[in-house]
């Protein structure tokens, strides 16, 4: 070993939280009285859920029920249908990791806990610190980067963030839940070492630096056993060797029998109904397979979780609130200009002399085209747990015309598609429809059982046609079978025919009625259509039928509809899609060919990215590519602003005319269209760097070969994680594979000098703690006419012995904003963390003696190093 060996590394730190230890002494619930006033069957039932939501009351032992909510971008809450209690939507995990800032994830946090409260929760189930393991992971968005450490220090601050209200988390999802292939089944194989460094890592930070009370099991099993029931993960790494002291609780429906579950220390099985623990666990204990004191075990850390996040005091009856906060908003903006990357800035003008692209010059604009299926409608969120229904917000289209009216501009600004990406017929929302009495919506009306031509026990207007209930129904419905019709009427705005589409995740009958005309859109009462991978699985083949519309007429739509098989979950979505003409594409590369500026919107959608599979491609859907390739043909000035959740292919930057400029934000919340037109117009600087290589194409990524699970003979599921250490940046940089844009690769308006990097010491002797590292100093000065951010990013190479690491790993860096002529000292800290391996060989952290190189760059690109700073550890 090293200079580093046979330290202790730090266990528990809850009291690096300024809320936990105050939290600890002034909680009202008597942990160690309420468990011995428990029955040891009240204690069994105590540890799984009573709704989808929440855990069961003692009232006579003074326990309070708990309740918890989605997700890691904003608080869902208990909404039923998609009239849910509208909530703050801020940036995805994604969007946030671009903003390399834990700072802000610190405010974000900080307002995700004020928001818990506001839906009565008491526990957020988040953050996602899962990695970007390959970018069509269905997950990609959610979580913040494909770097163990960049990952790990975000999620410190969040969950520090959110616990400083009494609100816990939980840490998701424990360990190796990277994609969505097969994520109820598959196992997963990965070497102790890759499982220490780089999967592991997030989690022992928020937990050990954090002080996480909450962690959610996987759903997958890892090397052989389930997550949830897996006993090193869950009491010998998470609680022996971080000193966690919280509550585990399994990934909904994620645990499978009471025996292993209870001994691997699962705390709380969720949902209702009860399927493991509950009289299962009681039996296991009276058959001596389950101690008595396993079960008290775990039931104090629901008791502690009830204690600390003062349920008793916080009543989750009480009505849920949607407060739209202007600092709030600002906040949720703020941290979307923030995860903004520019990715590509060329001059435009007379053989490229003039400046660059971005920002655009209002005072000069004349007519600007705004382009792509992405302009005029909101993709500012994922689908799946993250996503919720979002205060107001609003299209790019619309941002950039309101800022251009309030400029004065006096700019012209010209729209069209150009083409179309939806997967299924497009959702209709509120503004195209009305219920039966005339009021903006559509009328859903409740029967108790399967019986849709039942008596009506409660109505609701829901805002759109997707129907969507997780586990939650109006207090007079039963939640575990219930029927709906749902009654109004659809607007169209063009005369033609319309695609109507329904998919249902249980029996359903649709019909649509126009000019005197009735049609059967589906009628499926026994569930004969196949099921696809639709709602996470259980959702029909989408039925289609043409119907003919006139503008303006009212289209009668009538559907009858039951819970099926889904228990817990249920969903219901009505497509419509209007005509398009004839010549789409052609009208929008005219409009672009007679505009000053040409800013194309493409992307994704929560179609193509979502909890429940991965997708099949990186390819931008439809002719999105076409698109660019035409547009950036007739205009030097184009700009292309990605919106999508993951990287895509963007092979159109190789052309001899490509886009000047190139912007993403990811999927960035309820502000990005504001803040997306702060960064067009200059009023701020992109101020994101990329938290995951791009790649070029597919085949390149480190776990192309391993992506997809290998089956036996029995049809059993094996995920190899076959790319060990070489994950992400370390894969391209190792196997000389040249990316799109490297990791922690971004642009800013301003510009920087960075002068000689210096440091503290060369060798290894002087450090005798984890709080003693190397520190290394860069002078940076701004030299442009524009303030400029900067993310000075530290990363550690290993020389002697090269074999023991990847040929680089982020270590620490500094985010700053300089306006002009000023100056800074950034010091990057070099501490153990950055230093140490897993030693299989003796199950302890090491540190080789030898040579490192302490690398600073601007990326991980290799060609964008600044220096390198040799270190010897004896």
């Amino acid at each position: 070993g090293g200079a580093f060996s046979g330290l202790a590394h730090p266990h528990n730190v809850n009291a690096f939280m300024p809320g936990a230890s105050l939290t600890r002494s002034c909680a009202v619930i008597d942990v160690d009285g309420s468990l011995a006033a428990l029955s040891l069957r009240e204690r069994c039932l105590l540890v799984v859920g009573q709704t989808n939501w929440r855990t069961r009351a003692f009232p006579e032992a003074g326990v309070p029920q708990l309740k918890m909510s989605d997700g890691p971008a904003g608080l869902r809450g208990e909404g039923h249908g998609s009239s849910g209690t509208p909530g703050v939507s801020t940036p995805s995990g994604i969007t946030l990791g671009s903003s390399w800032d834990p700072d802000l994830l610190g405010e974000i946090g900080d307002l995700l806990g004020t928001e818990a409260r506001r839906k009565r929760a008491h526990v957020l189930l988040g953050p996602t610190v899962n990695l970007h393991r390959t970018p069509v992971g269905g997950r990609t968005f959610e979580c913040y980067s494909e770097d163990p450490e960049l990952t790990a220090r975000l999620a410190e601050r969040y969950v520090q963030g959110v616990q400083s209200h009494e609100v816990a988390v939980t840490v998701k999802h424990f360990v190796c839940n990277d994609t969505e292939i097969e994520r109820l089944s598959v196992n997963v194989e990965v070497d102790e070492r890759t499982l220490r460094e780089t999967y592991l890592r997030p989690f022992e930070r928020a937990v050990t630096r954090g002080g996480a009370w909450g962690v959610m099991s996987a759903y997958n099993r890892l090397d052989g056993d389930f997550c949830a029931e897996n006993r090193r993960l869950l009491t010998d790494i998470l609680r022996h060797e971080w000193g966690f002291d919280g509550y585990v609780v399994s990934d909904w429906f994620g645990v499978h029998e009471p025996v292993g579950a209870a001994t691997a220390g699962l705390s709380l099985e969720m949902p209702a109904p009860v399927r493991v623990y509950g009289d299962r666990l009681l039996a296991a204990v009276e058959a001596g397979h389950v101690t008595e004191d396993a079960v008290e075990s775990i039931a104090r850390d629901v008791l502690t979780v009830i204690a600390r996040t003062r349920a008793d005091e916080r009543s989750c009856d009480e009505p849920e609130e949607s407060v739209d906060d202007p600092v709030e908003r600002a906040l949720t903006r703020r941290a979307a200009v923030a995860g903004t990357v520019l990715l590509r800035n060329e001059p435009v003008g007379d053989e490229g002399t003039g400046p660059c692209a971005l920002p655009i010059d209002v005072g000069s604009l004349s007519t600007i085209a705004v382009i792509g299926p992405n302009a005029t409608i909101d993709r500012s969120m994922g689908g799946g747990s993250a996503s919720l229904t979002p205060l107001g917000h609003r299209t790019l289209l619309d941002a950039l015309s309101d800022r251009l009216t309030d400029a004065r501009s006096g700019a012209t600004v010209v729209t069209e598609p150009g083409v179309r990406i939806d997967r299924l017929t497009p959702l209709v929302r509120r503004p195209q429809l009305r219920t039966p009495s005339d009021e903006p919506g559509l009328l859903v009306e409740y029967v108790n059982g399967l019986d849709w031509d039942g008596d009506t026990v409660a109505s609701v207007v829901n805002r759109s046609t997707m129907v969507r209930f997780f586990g939650t129904t109006p207090d007079e419905v039963d939640a575990t079978a219930f029927s709906a019709r749902i009654r109004g009427s659809f607007l169209p705005e063009l005369d033609g025919l319309h695609e109507f589409g329904v998919v249902s995740t249980g029996p359903v009958r649709a019909v649509v009625r126009s000019g005197g005309l009735t049609t059967t859109v589906v009628d499926d009462p026994e569930m004969l259509i196949p099921r696809t991978r639709e709602f996470f699985g259980y959702g029909s083949e989408e039925t289609v039928v043409s119907v003919e519309c006139r503008a303006g007429e009212p289209v009668e739509l009538d559907l009858r509809w039951a819970t099926g098989q889904t228990s817990g979950f249920a969903a219901l979505r009505l497509g419509v899609r209007a005509p398009d003409p004839a010549d789409l594409f052609e009208r929008a590369v005219r409009a672009a060919a007679d505009a000053d500026v040409a800013l194309v919107v493409v992307g994704t959608n929560d179609e193509w990215e979502t909890e429940g599979f991965d997708r099949e491609f990186i390819e931008l859907p439809g002719r999105q590519d076409e698109l660019v390739e035409a547009v950036a043909a007739v205009n030097d000035r184009t700009v292309v602003v990605i919106n999508a959740g993951s990287p895509v292919a963007i092979d159109w930057v190789d052309r001899e005319r490509a886009p000047a400029a190139i912007v993403t934000s990811f999927f960035a919340g309820q502000e990005q269209a504001e803040a997306m037109v702060d960064v067009l117009l200059g009023d701020a600087d992109p101020g994101g760097r990329l938290p995951v290589t791009y790649p070029r194409r597919l085949a390149d990524t480190p776990a192309f070969l391993h992506h997809a699970p290998d089956h036996d003979s029995h049809g059993r599921a094996t995920q190899r994680y076959a790319e060990g250490l070489f994950t992400g940046h370390r894969w391209y940089e190792a196997r000389s594979i040249e990316p799109r844009f490297w990791f922690g690769h971004g642009l800013t308006y301003g510009a920087t000098d960075w002068g000689d990097a210096t440091i503290d010491r060369i060798t290894a002797a002087e450090v005798v703690a984890d709080s003693d590292p190397f520190v290394v100093t860069v002078p940076v000065s701004s030299v442009g006419e524009r303030a400029a951010v900067e993310v000075v990013q530290g990363y550690v190479a290993a020389v002697d012995p090269v074999a023991t690491r990847p040929p680089r790993v982020l270590a620490t860096w500094s985010k700053l904003t300089l306006v002009p002529g000023a100056e800074a000292t950034v010091e990057l800290e070099f501490g153990f963390d950055a230093l140490r391996r897993w030693d299989t060989a003796t199950s302890s952290w090491i540190v080789d003696p030898g040579v490192y190189e302490l690398v600073v760059a601007r990326s991980s690109d290799p060609a964008a190093e600044h220096a390198r700073l040799g270190v010897t550890i004896g």
